[in-house]
């Protein structure tokens, strides 16, 4: 069910013209909102055809909480399933299939109520779930949380597609941090052994003193903001990650080309320094006479001394920014890497000696 322009027009007229029950409830409402509703519907139309979804899925509330209209609810759960948010839009979509019609309501409602049921019937495989187990706990031993929210272990839940903060927290050590990604239709289960949760460090706050949401977090970890998302779980996404690793790589590969490609330059201006400086030579019988002989051609030999430096030095930084580059790209790849296994924990110290700079890495990988 579409609604341009004279659908809009033509439901909202239905509304003034349905029967009494109907028209008893449009008379309580003044004239001027169906007019804004009017209004509203259709910036809310011509926002959703140009994929505009958040100023659309706006507008269309906006309508609804002015006039209400299955269709408009119905215009609400198409913006959020654009958007991604698939269990408000089902909660949108069940509004309209659980509303009783009155007799006699407008034909574009028991139409509205139609594509409604269809379209929640092709969205339900759609939504995501996950369901988390302990393995080995005591039951009642720990709390596990995910986007902010307690849940019970080994039953699923659904979640919207995207990232979600997981939390297991156990009393007197600090809580374990994860961050889960789901696809549309995923079905996954998250299992954590006991001995992994045995071996956390102990939280840095004595119990009392932590309040109802458990021991403070460890910089280190992944720290959650008010609204239940992940502070660190942007760059866990796994099409940020590959980007980033993807940019690395690439930043790395051009470094080390370009310091290749100068390092060939200075060979190759380095021979023709050397041609010069024998051609004087042989010049002058094997006297260096520079610069109080043959001005001109000192100075030719200068610069090409001068270039060859240059061309050295430059080859030098590219061969440094590109290892550095390599390098980070690595320590990155590797400490992000399947953020939903097991613990996994790599760390990147720098090491500089005498003799050597760089980074070390070390940790389960």
């Amino acid at each position: 069910m579409r609604y341009g322009s004279t659908g809009i027009y033509l439901l909202l007229a239905s509304l003034l013209c349905a029967s009494p029950a109907a028209a008893q409830a449009t008379q309580a409402s003044p004239q001027q909102d169906k007019a804004v509703a009017v209004a509203l519907a259709e910036r809310g139309w011509e926002h959703y055809e140009a994929h505009r979804y958040t100023e659309a899925l706006r507008a269309f509330r906006e309508a609804e909480a002015k006039a209400h209209a299955p269709a408009f609810l119905l215009m609400v759960a198409r913006c959020n399933v654009k958007l991604g948010r698939l269990l408000d839009a089902r909660a949108a979509y069940q509004l309209i299939v659980d509303e009783k019609l009155a007799p006699g309501a407008p034909p574009e409602f028991a139409e509205a109520r139609t594509d409604a049921k269809k379209e929640l019937a092709a969205l339900e495989p759609r939504i995501p779930t996950v369901e988390v187990a302990v393995i080995g706990a005591a039951p009642g031993a720990l709390e596990v949380t995910l986007d902010g929210e307690r849940i019970a272990l080994s039953a699923p839940v659904q979640r919207d597609p995207g990232h979600h903060p997981l939390v297991v927290r156990i009393r007197g050590r600090s809580p374990l941090v994860r961050t889960i990604w789901l696809v549309e239709g995923a079905r996954e289960r998250i299992e954590i052994d006991q001995a992994a949760l045995d071996v956390l460090p102990a939280a840095e706050l004595p119990e009392d003193q932590t309040g109802q949401h458990g021991p403070r977090l460890h910089s280190t970890q992944a720290r959650l903001s008010a609204d239940g998302s992940s502070e660190a779980a942007g760059w866990l996404n796994p099409d940020r990650r590959t980007a980033v690793l993807f940019i690395g790589g690439t930043a790395a590969g051009l470094g080390i080309a370009a310091g290749a490609v100068l390092t060939l330059l200075a060979n190759d201006r380095a021979g023709d320094a050397e041609d010069r400086r024998n051609e004087l030579l042989t010049q002058w019988s094997g006297e260096p006479r520079c610069p109080s002989g043959d001005v001109r051609r000192c100075e030719e030999l200068k610069g090409a001394v001068d270039t060859v430096v240059a061309l050295s030095n430059a080859a030098l930084w590219s061969f440094v920014a590109g290892g550095a580059a390599g390098a980070g790209t690595v320590a990155f790849g590797l400490m992000t890497r399947d953020v939903t296994g097991p613990n996994r924990r790599a760390q990147a110290t720098p090491l500089v000696t005498r003799r050597v700079a760089g980074l070390s890495l070390s940790g389960t990988f």
